[in-house]
């Protein structure tokens, strides 16, 4: 008898230990339905106030003149959802915001905003604070315009005899921009941008500044003292899987980095997938691969309730869970 209990008491841990670490797939994002919008632009008013907006920032790099042109932006009548993702490399912040519509026309608006440190391996409090509100958005149909529009520099003829050359400006503020409207029936627009102010990549991220600002009423909620709730959870874990694939591109570290850190604290099973991409360094000495692991192993303890840490080095814990996890 004694056999048989020791035998399912093995059993039970075995089967504790297969499943102490299952990754839970992020929630499906349904689909738009099958429809074709009628082709949405903004007033010619709100066309000229943008451009006249971007060509006062427009650098020009061969002595032309910017042309601004504004596409249909692909979307229905209505905007149902906003999502906004805004941070400085030097400042330690990153600020992850959705607003949706409400029948009143008016848009209940959630914020979780990091001002940490990553780069500092200090004990710290809750690097993260969250925000709720209520806002008007009087200035939508002008973020809408300026998120699709398009910008191009025009140069002059040249005559014979003439020299040509390019200047370049650049500037040292490297930031990370993301703007998504989802319509009512489920269409997508985004535009984003992570990386330095410079005349080279203007036409990426000049739009998407005004966008920004034309949707300031949802980023101005100031944040509280309440606690982190499930909702808070599920949208930092949607913003977090939808980071994931850009955690690797050039200047987009900092941002992976405050996205890892924040999981340490706001992390649930939907976020492991992505914690597991950060447990393998690939470049020698490299701090930001380095600290990365080391939070992502904080969170997947935190998470799931089982450290590998114990008795083993950072680098063995990555391990064991990437063994583990599925």
């Amino acid at each position: 008898m004694k056999t048989l209990i020791a035998m399912l008491v093995l059993l039970v841990v075995s089967y504790a230990d297969d499943n102490r670490c299952i990754v839970e797939k992020p929630a499906a994002v349904t689909p738009a339905r099958v429809m074709v919008p009628a082709c949405h632009r903004a007033n010619a008013n709100i066309q000229q106030a943008i451009a006249a907006e971007i060509t006062n920032q427009y650098m020009p790099e061969q002595g032309g003149k910017p042309q601004v042109k504004f596409p249909c932006d692909g979307l229905g009548a209505r905007i149902h959802e906003i999502v906004i993702e805004t941070g400085d490399g030097h400042s330690g912040v990153l600020e992850l915001w959705s607003a949706k519509r409400r029948p009143d026309g008016k848009y209940d608006v959630r914020g979780i905003v990091y001002r940490g440190n990553s780069m500092l391996r200090t004990a710290s409090p809750i690097p993260h604070e969250q925000a709720s509100g209520v806002v008007e958005l009087p200035e939508i149909d002008k973020a809408r315009a300026a998120i699709t529009a398009t910008v191009r520099e025009i140069v002059p003829p040249t005559r014979p005899g003439d020299s040509f050359s390019i200047r370049r400006s650049g500037s040292s503020r490297d930031f990370h921009s993301v703007v998504r409207l989802v319509d009512d029936e489920g269409r997508v627009v985004e535009r984003r941008y992570t990386g330095y102010l410079g005349s080279s990549t203007q036409d990426a991220y000049l739009g998407l500044q005004i966008a920004q600002t034309a949707l300031a009423p949802i980023t101005s909620v100031a944040p509280g003292a309440a606690a982190a709730d499930a909702d808070d959870k599920r949208f930092f874990a949607a913003s977090f899987n939808a980071a994931v694939p850009y955690f690797d591109e050039p200047f987009y570290w900092w941002v992976m980095e405050r996205y890892v850190d924040m999981a340490r604290f706001l992390g649930t099973p939907a976020v492991i997938g992505g914690l597991l991409t950060r447990l393998t360094v690939t470049k020698t000495g490299n701090r930001s691969q380095t600290d990365a692991r080391e939070d992502a192993v904080d969170a997947l303890a935190k998470i799931t309730g089982w450290d590998a840490r114990k008795g083993k080095s950072i680098e063995d814990a990555a391990k064991a869970y990437l063994a583990t996890c599925r």
